[in-house]
């Protein structure tokens, strides 16, 4: 969701209002809207509700993958300290839009948890339902 954060402003001019969900607590959703400068609401979802109905897996074997630890390994090679534990680091993400009549028009549940789609594919998504 963090990719996102640059585009707000053309994507709140296509009329649209983007939401993240969290299965974490309040004090981590807060540090993550302060790390990242989100400048959208998060809605907190403890039972992964939202995970499971869009079919966010949890799997041990996606989360810690040799593509996944190959991240973790450039970050720290970069000098990047590792932020500390926040939840269930075997659960994936994912971005979805679902357009006004409750429709989803754009499903990327990752693979990993660094897996996320091309920002241009989201605002492609958006100037077509806006269009």
């Amino acid at each position: 969701m963090a990719q996102v954060v640059p585009f707000a402003d053309e994507i709140n001019r296509l009329n649209t209002d983007i939401v993240a969900v969290s299965f974490g607590t309040p004090y981590w959703a807060n540090a993550w809207l302060e790390e990242t400068q989100a400048p959208f609401p998060i809605w907190l979802d403890p039972e992964k509700e939202t995970y499971e109905l869009y079919g966010m897996t949890s799997s041990a074997l996606q989360a810690w993958g040799p593509k996944n630890l190959w991240f973790y390994a450039k970050a720290l090679m970069r000098g990047e300290q590792l932020k500390e534990h926040r939840g269930d680091t075997d659960q994936m993400g994912g971005n979805f839009i679902v357009d006004k009549n409750g429709i989803v028009r754009f499903a990327y549940p990752s693979k990993n948890p660094t897996d996320r789609p091309e920002v241009a594919q989201l605002l492609d998504t958006l100037k077509g339902l806006a269009g």
